[in-house]
Order: structure tokens, then sequence, then C-alpha cells
């Protein structure tokens, strides 16, 4: 296992009607330590809602009493919570992991607009990362959020009174910023739909219009990334998809009738991913695969009316983490990408949940990684069942557009190969067009792979 993680390590551094309560008046007290009626209730609503990490929570009944919250006590309560902390992003994961998406966004719209204002503005935290919650009032939320807690960090630094986490915090924060105002690529705007300040962090940014577009791909990382080193990089090559799927949208819709189809790319970072530490073991591939299928659950919630298609695609580590959540009975998507995978939980592709059985695998020359069986079945050999894409570059059969090939653990999503036009194919729900790879495919098994085959060109930032 000692070679295994090192040329991991080497391939990886790169609900309920609103009963409005009587409005506050000068009278009203709103200190968190007097009895007035705004602390009264937001005692229970405190009770209700805010939990700590050893502790459940009955979601239903803390959002029956976010839906019964006054604006004064839900102004108590904000001042009770720690804006950068993690008691808020505590209470949001349990309420997702207690009550369903489709439970979420049926509470949601059951308030009128005055009232999701007001939990937006004294709760943004909550609001942005509640899946069933449509995506842009979680953008307004976590923006919101983002910028609280910045503002906090930043009182806390300056007056020298901060926690062991808290310059850690401001950085991850301010990566996730830079993210957010990134242009390098990506013609869409970008949207932040989860954000979670618990160290290390987790946040997604959407490049597209993830309520409304027609195919949304999601993007899965492996090893070593986190969201204060790979954010910001992680959301270009949402944004290098983004523009490739965007140009064959448009390519494509010119060959028939049809407008084309629009698009939304998903840089997920909503998991820890392992390190050398703690590589050997699947924990944080389950907590993952949780978290994967909350967001695709959200997603299937949110667009019940106007589904859109969904394509997984996951690198290294999260291919593992991917194969479990789509092997949980939780969620089903319509594709499925696996990138340099060393390992799927299940024997083969059947047994997915992925419509049609439409999975792919890629798996470079010089990745040491793919094929190796480490975390289970290889994804790209005969047995598991999944299409083996052809990753040795040439010219586009459509366009005659010279690719690159994607020989390394970290080359599959670069611009200009052809993996990265396969995946586009892929997202779009054109796997028909993808090339095959003719090389006799992997076995699978335990063998680990060779060290020497990891080369110093193949250690990029990205990863």
């Amino acid at each position: 296992m000692l070679f295994l993680a090192a040329a991991i390590l080497s391939a990886s551094i790169h609900v309920f009607g609103v009963v409005e309560a009587p409005p506050a008046t000068s009278a009203t007290v709103v200190s968190a330590t007097d009895s007035g009626p705004a602390s009264t209730s937001a005692l229970v609503l405190e009770r209700a809602c805010v939990v700590d990490e050893a502790d459940e929570l009955d979601g239903a009944r803390c959002l029956g009493e976010l839906t019964r919250a006054s604006s004064a006590s839900l102004d108590v309560l904000r001042q009770t919570l720690d804006p950068a902390g993690d008691d808020i992003g505590t209470t949001s994961s349990a309420l997702t992991a207690d009550v369903a998406p489709a439970t979420v966004l049926a509470w949601w719209e059951s308030l009128d607009r005055v009232h999701q204002d007001r939990l937006t503005t004294a709760l943004p935290g909550l609001v942005g990362n509640l899946e069933g919650v449509p995506y842009a009032a979680r953008d307004t939320a976590n923006r919101s959020f983002l910028s609280d807690a910045v503002a906090a960090l930043d009182i806390r630094l300056a007056g020298g009174s901060t926690s062991p986490d808290d310059l850690a915090r401001a950085a991850m924060l301010d990566e996730v910023g830079a993210a957010l105002a990134d242009r390098t690529s990506g013609t869409a705007d970008r949207h932040l739909v989860a954000l979670d300040t618990v160290m290390p962090g987790r946040a997604a940014v959407v490049v597209g219009d993830l309520d409304t577009a027609d195919d949304v791909s999601v993007l899965v990382p492996g090893m070593l990334f986190t969201v204060s080193g790979q954010i910001v990089d992680w959301s270009e090559t949402a944004g290098d998809l983004y523009d490739e799927q965007a140009a064959w949208a448009t390519l494509l819709a010119g060959r028939s009738a049809d407008a084309p189809q629009t698009t939304a790319v998903v840089a997920w970072m909503g998991y820890r991913t392992p390190d050398l530490t703690n590589v050997y073991s699947l924990d944080l591939a389950r907590v993952g695969a949780a978290h994967l299928a909350d967001a695709i659950a959200g997603l299937a919630a949110v667009r019940a009316d106007d589904p859109a298609r969904v394509t997984v695609v996951a690198h290294s580590y999260g291919s593992t983490a991917a194969t479990m959540a789509l092997s949980s009975g939780r969620v089903t998507v319509d594709s499925l990408v696996l990138l340099g995978s060393p390992g799927s939980v299940v024997e083969t592709a059947t047994q997915l949940a992925v419509v049609g059985s439409d999975v792919y695998a890629a798996a470079g020359s010089f990745d040491p990684v793919a094929g190796s069986g480490a975390f289970g079945a290889d994804p790209g050999s005969a047995a598991f069942g999944a299409v083996l894409m052809h990753t040795g570059g040439g010219p586009d059969g459509l366009t005659g557009q010279a690719l690159s090939a994607a020989l390394g653990h970290n080359d599959y999503l670069r611009p200009g190969t052809e993996s990265l036009r396969s995946i586009a194919l892929i997202g779009l729900g054109h796997g028909e067009l993808v090339d095959v790879d003719e090389r006799t495919p992997g076995t699978g098994g335990p063998e680990l792979p060779d060290i020497a085959l990891v080369r110093p060109q193949d250690l990029y930032a990205r990863d």
C-alpha cells in the first residue's frame, strides 16, 4: 500500500404554512439574555435547530419553528451563532441528513417571499446549504454567509482574539471568494450553492444555472483536494468543461432543428478527501458518498417538474466514492464517468444506479492509479462492463480538430484533450460519439501500480 499511496500522492497533488408572530415593537425585547417575547421564542427555536456534533436533530420540528419564527426571534438566534464557526454548518448538515430534499422544497415553497428573505438574512448559512432549497436562493444566502464569515474573522484577527482554526478558515474563505470572482474559464455566471466553514471546509461552485440547465455535470475530486488549495482550480476545470459542452451543444444543434442544450457544471468539493495518513481507508469515501447522494437528491427535488440530465464525472479516489453513492439505492443519474479510478465497490456497471448502465471509464497509458483495483473492481476491465474511452488523442472524427492525449493521472480534464471532448459529449447525452479504446482492458484485482510509472511531468498544481 505504500507504493499505492506514493503513486496517488504523485498523481493527485494537482413543512408548513407561515404563521406570523406579531411584529416587533419598541417594547419588544430582543436580547437573548432577557425574557421578552422575542427571546422566549428564540430559545424555543434554538432548542429545535441548533445542535452540536454529538446531537441528533428533529428536522420536522426545526422546520416548523423556522416557519413560525418572527423577525425578532430570528435576530436573537442570529446573535447566538458564530457566523464564522461550526454551529450553523452542523445544523444544516443535520437537517439535510434528517429531512428529505422534497420535504425541504415543500417547506420553502410554503413560505411567502417576505419570510424567505427574513430567513436568508438571519440564517444564510442554513438556507444556503439545505438540499431542496432552489439554487438561486442558495447562491444569495451563501454569498451573504461568506461575507458575514469573512467580516467576523477580520474583526477577530484584528483584535487578536482568535481560535486555532481562524487563520486557516480565513484563508479557505478567501479562496472561495476568489473562485467566484475568477473568469479564467467558463462563459456563464458562477454560483455558490454550498459552503461549510467547518474546517477543512466544503464548497460547491456552479458554472451555469443549476435551476434551469438541460444538462448538469457534477465534478467529484480525488485525493488531496482541499477547498483552501484547489477550489479556484477545480472551478476553472468546471469552466473548461462548460465551455467545451457549450461549443458542442451549439455544433450539434446546428446539425438539427433543435435549440442548443443549456448546461451547468458543478465544481463539487463536498467532502473531505484523504491524504497519505488516511488513504488506506474508505471511511472518507463513505462520508463523501453520503454527501454526494444528498447533493444529487437535492437536484432531483428542485428539478422534479423539469428534470435535468445528470452526469457524475469522478476522478481518482472520488470515483470510488461515486460508486458508493450510486450503489446506495438513494439516487440515480443518467451517466457516470470514472477517471483514473483505483476501484469500484461493486463488481459491474449494472450494479450502479445509472440509467441504461451508461458508464464510462478512462485509463491513461501512464496513469499508475487506473487499473490498480486497490479499492475494488477495475472499471476499465472487460468484466466491469463500462465503455473504455480512448484517451490517446488524434483528429476529431466530426470536426477534424487535433486532440491531444491524456496519458497521466491528471490529464483527463485538460482543455484540448480527447478525454475532455468525450466527457463533454457524454454530459450532453451523446456518448455514442465517444471513441472507444481498442486496447485489451485490464483484469482488475489487487495488483498495485509500479511507482516507476509516475513521471515528474505528471505532477501538476491542479491536483
